[in-house]
């Protein structure tokens, strides 16, 4: 009898775990079309950001963006508006940033980008009918070329959306961390910066790990929410570079950063600095600085939710400018 009590609890206990990824992963998740973010901003008397996309190897990726530089005059070198770049956790997606786009102190002072990294919200992946010879093309969504697609979406992202000479300031949560760093390799040391909310750093235990391989075998896939699959494609491959690529990516990294303030280090009051990283366990922190040393990277404490409160993340950002050249800092 208590065997069979105990059966009945776990096939229940499996079904209420299966309708609630169905509910958070598909019937309350939010993916928002041009139309639907029109009207929200029409009820504010706001100005909607547009959707728009850029095209890598296969993937559509969506971002959402508040064209700010479209319509402003540069100064007399023809910069404009800093660039805000916004990428978001495994189990969001661009429009969970929309709160951004709604500030009118931030939509004021950033040209705002967010993007539906791989996978998630309205990004897609097209399987390709021919193979490029000369740009390989990824063959499967989370494949091979998946992480450099990650990496570049911000440079690809910036520059269709003109950037020269402008700030940029990344701001990344969680696993979504991993591209920040990525995408800061390929930006101008100079004037970029990234801040890295809660990174999710550290390595999974098996278990973990063997679940997220159920999840997207073939023989599961069909049986969950796409954004749900996507969220354990991710996090499997940055379990990649938390496992034999983190050392490799944090000295990359630190390398970029040295050079910037060996060339240019009597420029800044503090030193330069350009990679932040907030709210990072004691383990975490411990690993990276075990192979960067202590002074190469910001470590501060965090209590902000990125994404319901932008007016914190921008405090952020102005505190951590003094680290900034003069004339690239946020006005």
């Amino acid at each position: 009898m208590k065997r069979t009590k105990a059966i009945y609890i776990a096939i229940a206990t499996l079904l209420i775990w299966y309708i609630f990824i169905w509910c958070k992963f598909y019937f309350f998740s939010k993916v928002f079309t041009q139309d639907k973010i029109d009207k929200e901003f029409a009820a504010l008397k706001m100005n909607a950001p547009l959707i728009d996309s850029i095209n890598i190897r296969g993937y559509n990726i969506k971002y959402i963006s508040n064209k700010k530089n479209y319509t402003e005059e540069g100064d007399q070198f023809g910069k404009k508006k800093p660039y805000l770049v916004l990428l978001h956790n495994s189990d969001k997606n661009a429009v969970c940033f929309l709160n951004y786009f709604k500030n009118k102190t931030l939509a004021n002072k950033f040209h705002i980008i967010a993007i539906d990294r791989i996978g998630f919200g309205n990004t897609t992946f097209k399987k390709p009918e021919q193979m490029n010879s000369l740009f390989k093309q990824e063959e499967k969504e989370f494949g091979n070329m998946a992480d450099y697609a990650s990496g570049i979406a911000v440079k690809e992202a910036l520059n269709a959306e003109g950037q020269h000479m402008e700030e940029v300031r990344i701001v990344a949560d969680g696993s979504g961390g991993m591209a920040g760093l990525q995408a800061y390799l390929y930006e101008s040391i100079s004037f970029s910066k990234v801040f890295l909310f809660n990174p999710d750093l550290c390595s999974r235990f098996f278990l973990s790990k063997f679940f997220s391989k159920i999840i997207v075998s073939p023989i599961m896939v069909w049986s969950f929410p796409r954004a749900f699959v996507s969220k354990h494609h991710d996090l499997l491959l940055a379990d990649e570079y938390k496992d034999e690529k983190f050392e490799k990516l944090i000295k990359n990294v630190q390398f970029s950063e040295n050079r910037e303030a060996t060339d240019n280090g009597y420029m800044y009051p503090k030193g330069f600095k350009s990679v932040f990283f907030l709210g990072l366990s004691k383990n975490e922190k411990e690993q990276i600085t075990k192979i960067s040393g202590e002074k190469s990277f910001v470590f501060q404490a965090n209590d902000v939710n990125i994404y319901t409160s932008p007016e914190d993340v921008l405090k952020t950002i102005l505190a951590n400018d003094v680290y900034t050249l003069q004339f690239n800092r946020i006005k």
